[in-house]
């Protein structure tokens, strides 16, 4: 093998047409078969012996779950993973990685160093999930029974892990306006966005959500209270015996998520048509797939690919996307571009199918809900599987008090605007409709925009275009939140209530800490 040197590629996110080569998180290009990976100026990989020895096909499904990791991840964590894979198979001198190597290293970690295998745990079940070779079902089934000691707080973490387990409140909220920003700035597809919101809001699998068609859009009056209900209609997987689009479970979806998929079907059924110039009828448009194979369109024209009719072609799958193109194409991109920040890390937030799946799971376990609820939420058929969902997250849901808040403050970066000394310093200059209010009309900052807004001045603190003013009453707003905290806790018992506004919370803390700085560097620079 090669040792290239790495360079910096001009377009960050970019993989050249060369399979071999990729492009890091940091925006560093590098040679897949190589032995050295530089990922940033500060981090390269070099492979060892041990890892070379490996058998051809894991070491192949390594290197490439390797590197999706420095593609979609920060260096940092990719050479750990690294680090950790590399220790276990020096320690257990394996040429493979079956159930049997992964129980013998548990049992040679001791206390202070179980966390290897709790910090790698993440890393192998996504190898499975991206369907490279190497880790078997066998293997995710032991790993996510295991309960493994932290390193930081050496408490138990079964499945907690802040890199692949269920999603926090305050991480929910910034992957949900990471992707508003990602496809109000053009960066992702209609296609790609419809796809993960779909995936948060039904927590659906892959191989269910790649056979959803327009006809499976639902919208239905109800006779009773006169309302209008909205509804997905969503193929069942995993059932014994049951194909392609032969059973169904119906479930009710916001208006929201009803019009965002209805405006994909319309734009895809109309590129559809356009391309393959044909005229479809209302009962011919109704089966156009969701989420189309537009490579498979591609080869049609091309005469690569025959069917008998465009009937057969609708009605089976061959227009469809695949899970694997859902994975390697939406999902990838969607990590590469996201900017989310994960207050429990202080890296950005690593998405998947399955981490939706636990944040349900999650989130309905956390409210008492019994596990046939569960199973029904999350479209199983028995309570078998239900646990590996339902995560005990007692440990890991911090309850954000003044103390903790100015500790996470700095990890969550929910503030995303810029701070300004004055009014007029804002892209809006001494536009008076710029300026900022609060409820007893003190100025808090400025808005960096001429779009129209009706949210109040609350909902700026999370906005990037929002400029806090250097010397605003940004304290005294912080004061109120967490008195407000407090308050609903108190009437309430239920900390999840109490919560609702952590992620303002978090920013409003990062705005006076930011502040504060500011005004220390400005003493420091007048007393020298």
């Amino acid at each position: 093998m090669n040792n290239s040197v790495a360079t910096v590629s001009q377009k960050k996110g970019i993989v050249l047409k060369d399979t071999s080569s990729k492009v890091s998180k940091d925006g560093y290009s590098f040679d897949i078969n190589s032995d050295r990976w530089k990922l940033n100026k500060d981090t390269t990989i070099s492979f060892q012996k041990e890892v070379l020895a490996l058998e051809p096909a894991v070491h192949d499904g390594f290197r490439k779950s390797l590197a999706r990791y420095a593609e979609e991840s920060s260096a940092k964590h990719t050479l750990n993973m690294y680090h950790r894979f590399q220790r276990m198979v020096r320690d257990t001198g394996c040429t493979s990685v079956d159930e049997y190597i992964i129980r013998n290293w548990r049992a040679m970690l001791d206390n202070e160093h179980e966390w290897y295998l709790g910090a790698l745990r993440g890393f192998l079940i996504s190898w499975h999930d991206y369907g490279y070779k190497g880790i078997s079902s066998e293997v995710v089934n032991v790993l996510e029974s295991m309960t493994l000691s932290g390193n930081q707080k050496g408490v138990a973490i079964a499945n907690r892990c802040p890199y692949t387990g269920a999603l926090t409140q305050n991480e929910q909220i910034a992957v949900a306006n990471e992707l508003i920003r990602m496809f109000a700035e053009d960066k992702i597809s209609l296609a790609c966005y419809s796809y993960l919101v779909t995936l948060q809001a039904t927590a659906r699998r892959a191989t269910q959500l790649r056979q959803l068609k327009a006809m499976d859009l639902l919208k239905e009056k109800c006779p009773k209270t006169n309302s209008t209900n909205f509804y997905l209609n969503i193929p069942r997987a995993k059932q014994r015996g049951v194909g392609f689009r032969e059973m169904f479970k119906k479930l009710a979806i916001t208006e929201e998520l009803y019009l965002t998929l209805l405006n994909l079907a319309e734009s895809e059924g109309k590129k559809l048509t356009d391309v393959l110039n044909l005229n479809l009828s209302k009962s011919q448009m109704v089966q156009i797939p969701l989420f189309i194979d537009w490579v498979t369109v591609e080869k049609l024209l091309d005469g690569e690919v025959i069917t008998d009719s465009i009937e057969m072609a609708l009605s089976s799958d061959l227009l469809h996307i695949s899970t694997s193109q859902l994975r390697d194409g939406y999902m990838k991109q969607v990590n590469v571009l996201n900017r989310a920040v994960s207050e429990r890390t202080g890296e950005i937030i690593q998405l998947s199918a399955r981490r939706f799946r636990r944040t349900r799971g999650t989130n309905l376990g956390r409210k008492g809900v019994g596990a046939l609820i569960i199973a029904e939420a999350l479209d199983q058929s028995d309570t078998q599987n239900v646990k590996v969902y339902t995560e005990n997250t007692a440990d890991t849901v911090t309850y954000i008090d003044k103390a903790v808040g100015k500790q996470l403050a700095p990890f969550a970066k929910a503030f995303k605007g810029e701070i300004i000394v004055n009014l007029d310093d804002g892209e809006r200059g001494d536009d008076p409709s710029a300026r900022i209010p609060n409820n007893d009309n003190e100025a808090v900052g400025a808005c960096g925009t001429n779009d129209f807004c009706v949210k109040g001045y609350e909902a700026c603190y999370l906005c990037e275009k929002f400029r806090p003013l250097l010397d605003g009453p940004h304290e005294k707003f912080l004061e109120s939140l967490y008195a407000e905290k407090e308050t609903r806790l108190k009437a309430t018992k239920s900390e999840q209530y109490a919560s609702t506004k952590d992620t303002l919370i978090l920013a409003v803390e990062w705005v006076v800490q930011a502040c504060a700085e500011m005004k220390q560097k400005q003493g420091d620079t007048t007393n020298g």
